[in-house]
């Protein structure tokens, strides 16, 4: 952003530019053919030293950008904020305008690799990528002008290259922006020959398909430039395709900024005559205004007048808003009157200079089968309001169904069977110009849950689950109650997308012994939940339930065993009284662990007849020894 008091993009001042973030949102998509570039009109120059003079460009009427429509590009810088990703801010973004970008800034360090994967998403989508490369290192460490001229980092410019191309796309790309106002990387003669040994690295390498922006403050401008004025930075006409300005209505936000309130013509109108004299094609990388606290309803007018001021300014190729806090708070979604405004004045036909495609499916996720409504409205062709001036569509909807018609589209339901396809929205204006846009959607199945019980002590469990997620990312929940009665306790885990099955483990412990507990293994995904129910019985002392003996005769008698193991094995005898104090017992029985009630019998011989006797049922195993309740039986006489 202008200005001289911030050297760089920094954390600390401007957060929402620091180009280090992999999250940062993703840009893309095809630059329309029209006017040749520098690239295409000038053959490769040979680097300049740090000391040449670039080349005087001759003044000439400034060539109208390739939009083949009147109006300008729209575009944007979008911070991720609280967005679960890059491309969500995106897409928050435009669904609070009402209509698609059509070009997405994004900042980029030097050794950031090329095309980092939201670039390449957001390329599906149709955007233009707007990049800008700054010469400063993940490790924080400046990369200075002087060596990129001196050829030292070719093979790293090449990199960059390799994969700036592998977009398969046209792009506007930046070395540096804002150089006009850093301090540390060299003087305007070593930046001057630093781009143009960087366009050189590209044009050898084959990559020419590339719109070279050149980008500096409004300081750089006017009879009384606060830098060392534009010419100083400014490299030459044969590589360069752009002419940039970042334009911002500071109101005094921050130390050092302009205090007046000043309109966007205020701000551009010395920028806007130096690139008609240089016969460039302009364009907006940056534009905001802050906040007038003692009239909130300023930002909202400001905003509205500027997108009328950009459609009357026939050479514009690119007016991209920055919609985060930078040394300021700029994000237009921040005020619903400031959104509103310039949702509404964006829809206007001067900000579609080239017609959009827009798919907004109801689900990009869920169930088989899955059935999605696509919202295909918001298109627009070229020249055209925003949900107007298409003649023809098509929609492909990636399952081998294609839907299609003439007028404007609306909307379209489609049902998928199961699996993930691409659906892919091209759209047709009245002078034949096209505009494609695409969205993945997943039919999936609902995930695979299997469950067991593992190291089952007194007190303590081991629950294990095994969940395939079907590919997608899952949440499991474990849920644990006594057998019966309410849920005690519960823990969840997060699982990863995945294609197989992944174990989820939790230890309980504080258990009570001979108890059965029910648990519940719970997994959820984008498809659906599927749930597995299982219980198991914790050890502990036998219990003896009684029963009254049977065939009782003269001198014997069958006593009833009832005996439940707790899940221990367990050895149970008979023990009795006679009335004078004489004692007798049976030989032990190995009951075998298990988790239910056990039955046997016992025979006592060598009783008296016609004698009282008391007995009583006693089992032992390793939790404890368990005497039953005490019983009587009489012998015949």
């Amino acid at each position: 952003m202008p200005g001289t008091t911030r050297t760089t993009p920094t954390r600390s001042t401007r957060s929402a530019r620091t180009v280090r973030r992999t999250t940062a949102v993703a840009l893309a998509a095809v630059l329309a053919t029209g006017a040749p570039t520098a690239s295409a009109l000038a053959p490769p120059a040979t680097a300049l030293p740090a000391t040449a003079t670039p080349p005087t460009a001759t003044p000439t009427t400034p060539t109208a950008p390739p939009t083949e429509a009147p109006g300008f590009r729209l575009g944007a810088h979008v911070d991720r904020g609280d967005a679960p990703d890059a491309a969500a801010a995106v897409g928050r973004f435009e669904d609070a305008l009402g209509r698609r970008l059509d070009v997405h800034r994004w900042y980029s360090r030097w050794d950031d690799v090329q095309p980092v994967a939201p670039v390449v998403a957001s390329v599906e989508r149709g955007r233009t990528p707007m990049l800008s490369i700054w010469p400063r290192r993940l490790d924080g460490s400046v990369v200075p002008w002087s060596t990129i001229a001196s050829g030292a980092l070719d093979a790293e410019i090449r990199a960059q290259a390799a994969g700036v191309a592998a977009l398969g796309v046209p792009l506007y790309l930046t070395l540096h922006h804002e150089a006009d106002i850093a301090e540390g990387w060299g003087t305007p003669a070593e930046f001057r020959a630093a781009w143009r040994r960087y366009v050189q690295v590209f044009r050898d390498a084959g990559v020419t398909d590339v719109r070279w922006t050149w980008i500096v403050t409004p300081g750089s401008f006017g009879s009384a430039p606060s830098t060392p004025g534009a010419d100083a930075f400014y490299p030459g006409d044969d590589v360069v395709d752009r002419v940039g300005l970042d334009a911002y209505n500071w109101y005094g936000c921050a130390p050092g900024k302009p205090a007046a309130w000043r309109s966007l013509a205020e701000v551009v109108g010395p920028f806007r005559t130096w690139a008609a004299a240089r016969g460039k094609v302009p364009v907006l990388a940056e534009f905001g205004t802050a906040v007038d606290p003692a009239d909130p309803g300023r930002r909202a007018a400001w905003l509205a007048d500027a997108v009328a001021y950009l459609g009357a300014w026939p050479a514009l190729d690119v007016a991209s808003s920055f919609e985060g806090t930078g040394t300021c708070p700029w994000a237009v979604a921040g005020s619903p009157a400031a959104l509103g405004a310039y949702a509404g004045a964006v829809a206007a036909p001067v900000a579609n200079a080239r017609p959009t495609a827009s798919l907004l499916p109801s689900a990009t996720l869920g169930a088989a089968p899955l059935t999605v409504s696509f919202d295909l409205s918001r298109s627009a062709g070229g020249g055209a309001a925003t949900g107007s001036g298409v003649v023809r569509w098509s929609l492909d909807l990636g399952d081998g169904t294609v839907r299609g018609g003439t007028g404007q589209p609306g909307t379209v339901a489609h049902t998928y069977a199961g699996g993930a396809a691409t659906a892919r929205l091209t759209v047709v204006d009245a002078a034949g110009r096209t505009a494609v846009d695409r969205r993945t959607v997943s039919a999936a199945a609902p995930p695979v849950v299997t469950a067991a019980e593992r190291d089952v002590t007194g007190t303590t469990a081991g629950l294990r689950a095994w969940v395939d997620p079907r590919g997608l990312a899952a949440t499991v929940r474990l849920a644990w109650s006594v057998d019966g009665g309410p849920e005690v306790g519960r823990v969840e885990r997060a699982v990863p997308a995945a294609t197989s099955a992944q174990p989820v483990a939790h230890d309980l412990t504080g258990l009570r012994p001979a108890t059965r507990y029910r648990w519940t293994a719970t997994a959820t995904t984008a498809a659906g939940s599927t749930s597995v129910t299982r219980s198991f019985d914790t050890p502990g002392p036998p219990t003896v339930r009684a029963l009254a003996a049977t065939g009782v005769g003269r001198t014997d008698a069958t006593a009833q065993l009832r005996v439940h193991p707790q899940g221990l094995d367990t050895r149970v005898r008979v023990e009795w009284t006679a009335p004078w104090g004489a004692t007798g017992r049976t030989a032990e029985q190995v009951f075998a662990a298990a988790s239910w009630e056990r039955a046997g019998t016992a025979v006592l011989t060598g009783l008296v007849p016609g004698t009282t006797y008391r007995y009583r049922v006693v089992a032992v195993n390793a939790a404890g020894t368990v005497a039953g309740p005490e019983q009587v039986l009489t012998t015949a006489p």
